[in-house]
């Protein structure tokens, strides 16, 4: 399981997230566990209780989650030997490649796995479950990319902010709700077909 996404811009000088999501986001919280089974209520119930001020400081935790992690991957790129491709658009640029992952320890979500895979000036990361599979994780991070790089010529920051819907949906076809899918070839050709015309 996923527990968050998102794409930033790997430039120094724009170093930011781009697009973010998170799932089961409540399951993973230890506080968030203890509130459950407390109460006896669901996730739902809890959502609907909480005030503005509850809600705020959950995006707050959220985002120096993400930020925190951002800086990790930064850190974790500069150990990681890069590797050249060609985009699958129709005009061939040549884009700098970088993977990894490593082990995260956070007090808000517990220990994780962060898979990260750069492409181009963006990275694309998963915050996953300690157990998950990672060659599976890795291979959807390259789908997400293969897919983005195909309908968005230049992968830069502009861009990608000019194709959040599109974004959106590439993320929740080939992560549903967070969940780590094997996907055959011909779901992908589905999946490219669908995608283009909603790009179009």
């Amino acid at each position: 399981m996923v527990l968050a996404f998102f794409i930033a811009s790997v430039s120094e000088k724009t170093s930011r997230i781009i697009y973010s999501t998170f799932y089961g986001w409540n399951d993973a919280r230890q506080l968030g566990d203890v509130a459950l089974t407390t109460h006896g209520a669901d996730s739902s119930d809890l959502e609907s209780l909480r005030g503005p001020s509850e809600m705020n400081e959950e995006l707050k935790t959220r985002s120096d989650l993400l930020k925190r992690v951002h800086q990790d991957v930064v850190e974790d790129m500069k150990n990681a030997p890069p590797e050249v491709s060609s985009s699958s658009s129709d005009v061939t640029v040549h884009l700098t490649e970088r993977k990894g992952q490593f082990f995260f320890r956070d007090a808000d979500v517990g220990d994780r796995i962060v898979m990260w895979h750069s492409f181009g000036e963006c990275s694309f990361v998963a915050i996953c479950d300690e157990t998950e599979n990672t060659a599976l994780a890795a291979h959807c991070l390259k789908l997400v990319i293969q897919s983005v790089s195909s309908h968005i010529i230049f992968l830069t920051p502009a861009e990608l902010n000019a194709k959040i819907g599109l974004l959106r949906s590439i993320v929740e076809l080939y992560m549903p709700s967070g969940r780590l899918l094997f996907i055959s070839q011909s779901t992908v050709k589905q999946y490219e077909q669908m995608l283009h015309k909603l790009a179009s």
